[in-house]
């Protein structure tokens, strides 16, 4: 069976064919809510999931000392040629621990969440890597009532794909209790990509607030 690290060096192999629609409207709510969120220019920021060094570049551009960590070897090498000047890291997040404990002002993990088992160690990770009261700034694909009854009539199988990448699947309240165990409190909920009540994708900030 192959391990998830070799599974996401295979999904990686043609980095750069990489072309999100949606990574515009992804920079302007960053460039809105982490500013309002007391996040400023200077800020330690870490790009948890970066793929091909898109946001962790787009960081650095704003003026963060950024930082990017994925599971592939292939993508980081793509990204630390491509978009260099981020400091880039292979391995899962709970490689950075003790060592960068408390270390960050804020993470931002984009389209990530839905891809993991261990979501669990994912945000106790996060947790323990931000200062306290540090931000998450995490999006995930959107499911809301309205959403989920037109995905049902129609596109069930396509949308949950039984071969895809995506294991998890979060409503609001689902995607809520999760931050609120390991010490997060959701400050501003919205979303991107098509319009209320069928958003593309979840867009969420929330802080830290207790240790897990």
């Amino acid at each position: 069976m192959t391990d998830i690290a070799e599974y996401y060096d295979r999904s990686w192999t043609q980095p750069e064919l990489y072309n999100d629609r949606t990574s515009p409207l992804r920079k302007a709510l960053l460039r809105k809510h982490l500013p309002a969120a007391g996040v400023k220019p200077g800020a330690r920021v870490l790009d948890l999931g970066c793929g091909c060094g898109e946001f962790a570049a787009f960081f650095k551009a704003e003026g963060y000392e950024a930082e990017g960590i994925d599971i592939s070897g292939n993508v980081v090498e793509w990204a630390r040629t491509h978009n260099p000047g981020p400091v880039y890291h292979v391995g899962e997040v709970s490689a950075m621990l003790p060592a960068r404990q408390g270390a960050f002002d804020a993470v931002f993990s984009s389209e990530v969440i839905e891809h993991l088992f261990d979501v669990e160690g994912y945000l106790r990770s996060i947790n323990r890597l931000l200062k306290p009261r540090g931000v998450l700034v995490l999006t995930t694909p959107y499911h809301g009532v309205v959403k989920n009854i037109v995905i049902a009539l129609s596109r069930f199988s396509h949308h949950f794909d039984p071969l895809g990448q995506h294991i998890r699947f979060f409503d609001r309240p689902g995607l809520e209790m999760c931050l609120r165990k390991f010490g997060f409190a959701a400050e501003v909920w919205t979303g991107f990509g098509r319009f209320w009540p069928v958003w593309q994708s979840h867009f969420v900030v929330s802080r830290k607030v207790q240790d897990v």
